[in-house]
């Protein structure tokens, strides 16, 4: 599997930061561990959404990363120009080195 992981992601997690006007304002910060694992890349289908009377184009992946416990559904991935929103993870087997992360590019985060 190890040569699988061919792509490198960024995983990001939601920070707050100064807005210049004595307020906070949401922002992006890569983890500070381990930011940018190998991936390996698997692409769904696109499809289509609809969001306040909108249609919106998504489109689905598994990232398939190292295990790790640090990630949350809230954290984000960047990976070919695109920012990926974590739906959901999964592991192979209960003991397995890999974890599978499901994400969705297109929508808002």
């Amino acid at each position: 599997m190890i040569g699988a992981l061919d792509e490198v992601i960024t995983i990001e997690r939601r920070t707050r930061e100064a807005d210049g006007a004595g307020g906070t304002r949401d922002a992006w910060a890569a983890l500070a561990e381990d930011a940018q694992p190998f991936a390996r890349v698997d692409l769904g289908g696109p499809a289509e959404v609809e969001r306040a009377g909108r249609r919106i184009a998504t489109q689905a992946a598994t990232f398939t990363i190292r295990d790790r416990t640090d990630l949350t559904a809230s954290d984000r991935i960047r990976w070919d120009g695109r920012i990926w929103n974590i739906t959901g993870f999964t592991k192979p087997v209960a003991r397995a080195r890999y974890l599978r992360v499901q994400a969705v590019a297109g929508e808002a985060s």
